[in-house]
């Protein structure tokens, strides 16, 4: 495994070429959803000038759906990254299901999981999710990595972008739930 992915290669209007990252992000509550979006928005900053990033968004409450829940199984298994961010110590059940799903179906052999916590607020035990967010990333040759956002300023790679306005010529992509 290695946490450096295969991307896309993207031509600019200057012809140059970018790589382009893509990223999956699921989310518990609206208030995890923007936890994920800081966390994003500071990775799209500190590597502005190297990725364009092309996010998705998925609530867990959107994979009860079917069709919605097998559209976001195929964004994953292609994505470089998927990142998680939850309140619960456990995942449901039909959460569970959707990752066995697309990590299954997963064609690539390199990315990161990311569990993206604020763990100022979480007194609970996340062992347990996080042995089963490790064996679905072995499975699916990903690297698996957990974030405590509420330190994001201390961690050097991506405090930068906490503070900076977003460069409105970067386009950045959110996907269905924008």
């Amino acid at each position: 495994m290695s946490a450096e992915a295969d991307l896309d290669l993207l031509e600019n209007g200057d012809h140059e070429l970018i790589r382009r990252c893509s990223v999956v992000s699921i989310y518990e509550q609206l208030g995890d959803r923007d936890l994920l979006v800081d966390f994003c928005r500071s990775l799209a900053m500190k590597f502005r000038d190297e990725l364009e990033f092309q996010f998705d968004w998925w609530r867990f409450k959107y994979l009860t759906d079917r069709d919605m829940a097998l559209e976001a199984a195929r964004s994953a298994a292609r994505a470089d990254m998927v990142f998680l961010s939850t309140n619960l110590p456990q995942l449901p059940d039909y959460v569970g299901g959707w990752f066995d799903t697309w990590v299954s179906n997963r064609i690539r052999t390199d990315g990161a999981l990311v569990l993206v916590q604020n763990m100022r607020h979480q007194p609970a035990d996340f062992s347990g999710l996080e042995n089963r967010l490790g064996a679905i990333a072995r499975r699916g040759g990903l690297d698996y990595l957990r974030v405590d956002s509420s330190t994001l300023s201390d961690f050097p790679l991506l405090q930068p972008g906490l503070n900076e306005p977003l460069n409105e010529d970067q386009p950045m992509h959110w996907g269905i739930n924008e």
